[in-house]
């Protein structure tokens, strides 16, 4: 998808335990963490409106990012949808900025690749700042998120800047001291 969208923002594992594999990063060096703990955003899964109880945390190893994500309840989502077709947990999607969804899409048709929009997360009005898609006629291939400029870019470069400075004390920090007011995602 990188010739489609650019380069991609971050891969993303849905993991049966985050903590457990923020663990297995931070024993290797890396990190810190950004957790946002037991949030339940406001959502749309194939279309019906949910608030899915998720954990999400963030870090980085020089450019790269890594998202682990783990359900908290039977919300149906594209993480629960994963995890029960994958128990142990893997690679869920690979995320990328674009300027507008329609462009993106249209930029996609035009090389010959058309989506069916899996999950949304949205704003209060119904808008969607960030949506995973499947291929057309692949539903068992990995998901693509899509996210538009929103608050939550300035928290991925505030990951990387603590990346880059990262002593080894406070490995998992949370994720709210960076992201401020902007985006409300229910923490519970």
């Amino acid at each position: 998808m990188s010739r489609i969208f650019g380069d991609a923002v971050h891969s993303a594992f849905v993991v049966p335990d985050i903590h457990a594999a923020m663990q297995q990063l931070i024993d290797a060096g890396i990190g810190p963490f950004y957790l946002m703990d037991h949030i339940s955003p406001d959502a749309r899964f194939r279309r019906q409106r949910n608030n899915p109880l998720i954990s999400a945390a963030f870090g980085n190893s020089g450019s790269m990012q890594v998202e682990f994500i783990q359900t908290h309840d039977e919300t149906p989502s594209a993480y629960r949808e994963f995890m029960e077709k994958n128990p142990q947990g893997g690679l869920h999607h690979l995320a990328y900025w674009v300027k507008d969804f329609d462009e993106a899409f249209a930029l996609a048709a035009s090389k010959g690749y058309h989506f069916n929009t899996v999950q949304e997360f949205i704003y209060p009005d119904g808008s969607a700042f960030e949506i995973y898609v499947e291929t057309v006629g692949q539903p068992e291939a990995k998901l693509v998120q899509l996210m538009v400029p929103n608050p939550v870019e300035a928290f991925f470069k505030g990951v990387r800047a603590a990346a880059d400075n990262w002593d080894g004390t406070d490995p998992v920090r949370d994720a709210f001291t960076l992201m401020g007011d902007d985006l409300d995602l229910h923490a519970g």
